[in-house]
């Protein structure tokens, strides 16, 4: 609150001078580059803008956001739900009733609350200290390398250990893993199951009718029989990387001295590939995969819906979907240097979202007949939907905005409101500071004002004043019916 009311002291500051001098065009109230002030009282709109994009204040309705750009964001509303932001992404704090999480580097994690509000109800500081609640074993404590239990995570349902690497134990579903000196020596337990391994030398492990598998000097020899279980069988043989091969009856692989030749059939989709040496040359041939790659040269590969094609790469690279419903494409050069997507529905002649960046210089968007388009922009093009980027570091680099809509409606900025114009339907609003302002408004007729009020001139079709040299008073002719009613 107190570093609030510091950044509202220029604005303050001003307030006197805006009410003994003649009063700034109709909702605005600006002195580049100190204060830019907005209100739509009939909207319950207000915004505050201090040293540019640095400080923002604005209130819509029954939501406020605060910014001290890069350093800090806040979003609340007054439902007791917010969202903050510390020079993002470093850490994040989001609050509701019933739920607060935060996050700093996603290596620090705080997550508790109730679980109807996604609560994970857990605190985590990578990869030191692990503690969570969980509705069905209960907590969870565990300090790196010490000891402890972990729950749910790393694709185990239990985790236990002792001074790691010395002692650990996991266990998924019924199969139970225990490692002495991680990973030299393991031994596996299950229902129908058993399993040990000297690594690298050997090991072997085994669950009667579901899988088989054995390897010698690993990663060289492998021997599994997987999915015994199951229509579809596999069978992988492997002395690595001379011989590498896997045969189910939905799909068959080899390779011979990997990656230098790979060849893949599914039986399933009818779809044949070789590969000579993977990923640079490849031929694919099938129902639902098609395509032929010839990297640097070449490239035009189809799966599915989808299609890439590769012109000289990384020069030049276009991606394709069509569907029954939409159309998107997107071309590509020197992966981000440009990009230019297009989207579009069947049954619709226009794009409903398109996306152009030329990095550093620009980005352009289109999204449902509202058009923005930015300089510069050092990181749209690599986060394009990261509204969080646009939160916090955007405002920052783009010294020239404008946004407008198919109606005619449009709104300019060039270095953070040195100079603006804004347009909304036949009310027209703009200002070059300090040179002039004006404003047109349905109603209230035309506002000039030139030097911030050395000149003022203001019409609405009945009565005409001006303000000279900043006064409060003025001449005026014409009559106003309403003021002669109050007389």
């Amino acid at each position: 609150m107190l570093l609030r009311l510091f950044l509202l002291i220029p604005f303050l500051c001003l307030l006197p001078i805006s009410e003994t001098v003649a009063s700034e065009p109709n909702g605005w109230l600006t002195f580049w580059p100190l204060v830019d002030y907005r209100s739509a009282p009939e909207a319950d709109y207000h915004s505050l803008h201090i040293l540019g994009p640095l400080v923002k204040s604005e209130k819509k309705g029954a939501e406020s956001e605060f910014a001290l750009r890069p350093l800090f964001y806040r979003a609340a509303d007054q439902q007791g739900v917010s969202l903050s932001e510390f020079l993002y992404p470093v850490a994040s704090l989001k609050k509701a009733p019933d739920h607060v999480s935060f996050q700093l580097l996603h290596l620090v994690n705080y997550d508790f609350g109730s679980s109807e509000q996604g609560s994970n109800n857990e605190f985590l500081a990578f990869p030191l200290v692990f503690y969570g609640q969980t509705e069905d074993q209960g907590d969870y404590f565990a300090v790196f390398p010490f000891g402890g239990k972990i729950l749910g995570r790393f694709w185990r349902d239990e985790i236990r250990f002792t001074l790691f690497p010395l002692y650990s134990q996991t266990r998924k579903g019924t199969t139970t893993t225990t490692n002495i000196l991680w990973p030299f020596l393991s031994r596996v337990l299950g229902e129908n199951e058993t399993g040990m391994a000297f690594w690298p030398l050997f090991g072997h492990s085994r669950k009667t009718d579901v899988y088989s598998k054995q390897f010698y000097l690993w990663p060289i020899f492998f021997h599994y029989d997987l999915n015994l279980d199951a229509e579809s069988p596999t069978r992988l043989r492997a002395i690595f990387p001379f011989y590498v091969s896997e045969e189910s009856a939905e799909r068959s692989s080899t390779a011979v001295f990997w990656p230098f030749f790979t060849h893949h059939v599914n039986h399933s989709k009818g779809d044949e590939e070789w590969n000579f040496p993977m990923p640079l040359f490849r031929i694919t041939r099938g129902e639902s995969r098609h395509g032929n790659r010839f990297l640097p040269i070449y490239a035009d590969e189809t799966i599915g819906s989808n299609r890439k094609r590769w012109f000289g790469w990384p020069i030049y690279k276009i991606e394709e979907t069509h569907t029954e419903i939409f159309d998107r494409r997107r071309d590509r050069v020197l992966f981000f240097l440009y990009s230019n997507l297009e989207e579009k529905l069947k049954k619709e002649v226009e794009p409903y979202k398109k996306r152009v960046a030329l990095w550093p210089l620009f980005s352009y968007q289109k999204i449902k007949n509202v058009s923005h388009f930015h300089l510069l922009a050092p990181m749209e093009p690599f986060f394009p939907d990261n509204q969080a980027l646009e939160r916090n570091w955007s405002p920052l680099w783009r010294f020239y905005q404008r946004k407008w809509d198919a109606s005619g409606n449009s709104a300019s900025t060039l270095f953070w409101n040195l100079y603006w114009k804004e347009v909304r339907g036949n009310d027209l609003a703009m200002e070059v500071f300090p040179l002039f302002a004006y404003s047109k408004e349905a109603g209230k007729g035309n506002d000039l004002s030139l030097l911030k009020g050395l000149f003022r001139y203001r019409s609405d079709g009945r009565e005409t004043r001006v303000n000279l040299l900043y006064l409060p008073w003025g001449i005026t002719w014409g009559s106003n019916p309403s003021s002669e009613a109050s007389l």
